[in-house]
């Protein structure tokens, strides 16, 4: 575990090197947040708080720095990032624990392509750190030189058969009666398993646009793309969603997600047209060092501490 711990701090050190050469802005954003996250997917961790004057107040740990690192590109920062801790509720498994560690970075004047290219820019850089060009992943060679690109609709159409442009053969094809259900498993059963076996990291691209959370609609699409290597998924990226009225009808759908702070500010002037991604530090320091559960680069993990608080 010690050399582990010890490739892991090479490795965000080399993570915040490469956005200084970039010339990114590092900045600091709360953990501490009065507004969940909208997305119906995920869910904070609750914390509560007493004020000085003897009042408590029910918040959240963050589950990502989003909304309040987009305050301060409304605010005219052109290239921040931050690496940061982040909590989400009920996340644990082998590649999930409730505390987790990532680097989320946005940029102003372009779009998910441009977050594509850095993303995969960042892993080789890690990768050269450690001295490496290939990983191995559930017993699979993955060459980090080069990358595949396809669309989400290309690969629902080669792993399972179907275009997810038509919500009846998702449904059928899944055997589920909720095309979002249906949309989930195809991918968690088919999709991913399929990019799994390629060798070179894919990007997935061009979502449904219904499932493109706070990423620019094109059409029936949305502009965000994932990268897996080895059928798992390291960052996520989009371009982002810049007008008032995109960011309100989103956090109306979850009580408790309108964020009043940040929507004020997209009333004055929409935010500026930007790329913004999350890539997953853990993960990512899990599949350079070809370990199997991300509880061998973490010290200290959730379901650790759950068995240890039982005995």
């Amino acid at each position: 575990m010690l050399k582990s711990l010890k490739l892991r701090t090479e490795i965000i050190n080399r993570i915040r090197e490469t956005f200084n050469k970039w010339d990114y802005l590092e900045v600091e954003t709360p953990l501490l947040v009065p507004y969940r996250n909208p997305d119906p997917n995920v869910e904070n961790v609750k914390a509560s708080f007493t004020d000085f004057t003897g009042q408590k107040h029910s918040w959240f740990l963050h589950t990502s720095p989003e909304f309040f690192m987009k305050r301060l590109v409304w605010y005219g920062a052109e290239r921040i990032f931050q690496i940061t801790k982040a909590f989400r509720d009920g996340e644990i498994t082998d590649l999930h624990n409730v505390e987790f560690t990532m680097v989320e970075w946005y940029r102003t004047g372009k779009d998910y392509r441009a977050g594509m290219e850095e993303t995969l820019e960042l892993i080789r850089k890690c990768a050269e750190l450690l001295g490496i060009k290939e990983v191995k992943v559930r017993g699979k060679r993955v060459n980090l030189s080069g990358a595949i690109y396809l669309s989400v609709e290309e690969a629902f159409r080669e792993f399972a058969g179907v275009s997810f442009l038509r919500e009846e053969e998702v449904r059928e094809a899944s055997g589920e009666e909720d095309y979002e259900t249906g949309f989930f498993r195809l991918m968690v059963e088919k999709v991913e398993p399929g990019i799994g076996e390629l060798p070179l990291p894919v990007v997935l691209y061009d979502y449904p646009a219904q499932f493109g959370a706070f990423s620019k609609r094109r059409g029936e699409v949305a502009e965000r793309f994932e990268v897996y290597i080895g059928g798992v998924e390291i960052a996520n990226g989009y371009t982002e969603m810049t007008h008032y009225h995109e960011y309100a009808e989103e956090m109306k759908k979850k009580e408790g997600s309108y964020d009043r702070g940040f929507l004020k500010l997209l009333r004055e002037q929409p935010l500026p047209q930007c790329e913004g991604v999350a890539l997953g530090v853990d993960r990512l320091v899990m599949v350079l060092l070809g370990k199997e559960r991300i509880s061998e680069v973490i010290p200290f993990t959730v379901e650790e501490l759950l068995k240890e608080s039982s005995l």
